[in-house]
């Protein structure tokens, strides 16, 4: 069977996964910043309820810093399959308990619920491994993670759109906020059986590896110290840092600079997604042209050009324009730095040191939002300025002259 072929099933459930988690994208600025939806009390300050957004945008990726680095070793250790049944079949009450919590305003409800659904969220890491299970060359892996973005990027197109319309009562009557997460509890249903028929295991179980709390800090920490891993691991931290200051509050910005429906911002998510649906198309010709070190390093150069045109400009309109190279650079933040890590690996240990660089990218997006939103309190773009700065550091970090050396046999190596 073809690579793609074999990673179909895989892909098709971080479709679905990537669908039913941004289908909630437009709905918490409105609902934390907004008095009139009084999910919080109404006496609670501007202020107040910006820091409190950028804590809950925070609560998946901690889950997730918490799950992908135990995950990614489990799926070495017992094979990609099983890990990712469990992960699925357990998510599906995590995402009743945000439709609970909405439903019935209960706030704490909602921060616990998007912990739980970040922590069981196994579909990143293990699609990741399960590619470079697979993938024979450079070239190769360079597309299919190329597939893998493109696939998610398209599920980023169409959930904010859907959840926006799901969560809007004009449209139907029963329409409400928690109406777009029992559609992601459905979406996730059907990834299960999807799996559960379809998916082939791309990855020989291995019972000698260990898994235990000891074992996953060790070999956290211990991947952070690989030599060959440890210049890319630092660039991509400031990548991830630059792509989520942005992702995690540009939307409470368009809230604030130019009071944006629901619906609106949901429409302005879908636009986004579509340069990172088109991006990966020139992914391959990348890898003809540089290698991708080369490649992340001049897409970070030109992330922070984007995001500084795009809080020039005074009309609304002008994101028709500037949100187009912001998005196809930031596909690259997310392609490119997993590859380098791949790459830099045995295919032993490819969902560990996948599952390390998973934990870099959502501790960026946790730790983002949990001072963007103190940051956002000073000033309304100061989160999409510190994007910026970031977006630098991860290119002259790439300057670095990498290790020199084969793949070692295992992270530490």
């Amino acid at each position: 069977m073809s690579s793609v072929k074999r990673i179909f099933p895989v892909l098709t459930v971080l479709f679905l996964g990537y669908l039913g988690f941004s289908l909630a994208i437009p709905l918490f600025p409105p609902l934390f910043l907004d008095p009139t939806h009084a999910f919080l009390p109404v006496e609670t300050t501007k202020e107040l309820r910006r820091i409190l957004l950028g804590i809950l945008f925070a609560m998946y990726p901690i889950g997730q810093f918490v799950g992908a680095p135990l995950l990614g070793k489990l799926s070495d250790k017992f094979g990609r399959k099983p890990v990712l049944l469990i992960s699925l079949m357990i998510v599906i009450p995590a995402y009743i308990g945000s439709a609970l919590s909405v439903l019935y305003v209960l706030p704490p409800l909602l921060f616990v619920s998007r912990f739980l659904s970040g922590l069981l969220e196994g579909n990143i890491v293990i699609a990741q491994a399960a590619i470079a299970d697979i993938s024979e060359d450079a070239k190769t892996k360079t597309r299919n993670f190329g597939w893998l973005v493109s696939l998610s990027s398209t599920a980023f197109f169409f959930g904010p759109l859907i959840g926006g319309k799901l969560a809007d009562s004009t449209i139907i009557s029963w329409f409400h906020f928690d109406t777009p997460f029992w559609c992601a509890a459905g979406l996730t249903v059907i990834g299960f059986f999807i799996v559960l028929t379809l998916f082939r295991e791309t990855h020989t179980p291995d019972p000698e590896i260990e898994v235990s709390v000891k074992a996953i800090t060790r070999s956290f920490t211990e991947g952070l110290k690989y030599k060959r891993l440890r210049v890319i691991y630092s660039s991509n931290l400031f990548v991830f840092l630059a792509i989520f200051f942005f992702l995690n509050f540009f939307t409470a910005y368009l809230v604030n600079r130019f009071h944006f429906s629901v619906a609106r911002l949901g429409e302005v998510n879908a636009y986004l997604s579509i340069p990172f649906m088109i991006a990966p198309i020139f992914f391959g010709m990348f890898a003809k042209w540089w290698t991708s070190r080369q490649a992340m390093r001049l897409g970070s150069l030109f992330l922070c050009i984007s995001y500084l045109i795009f809080i020039m400009p005074e009309s609304p309109w002008a994101l028709l324009v500037t949100l187009v190279p912001l998005g196809f650079f930031q596909s690259m933040g997310f392609a490119f730095p997993a590859i380098m890590v791949s790459d830099a690996v045995s295919s032993r240990f490819q969902g560990q040191a996948l599952g390390t660089n998973q934990s870099l990218q959502v501790f960026a997006e946790a730790s983002t939002a949990l001072t963007g939103g103190f940051i956002m309190a000073v000033a309304n773009s100061l989160p999409i300025y510190c994007g910026a700065a970031c977006a630098i550091i991860a290119a002259l970090i790439l300057f670095i002259k990498p290790a020199v050396g084969q793949q070692g046999s295992s992270p530490s190596s």
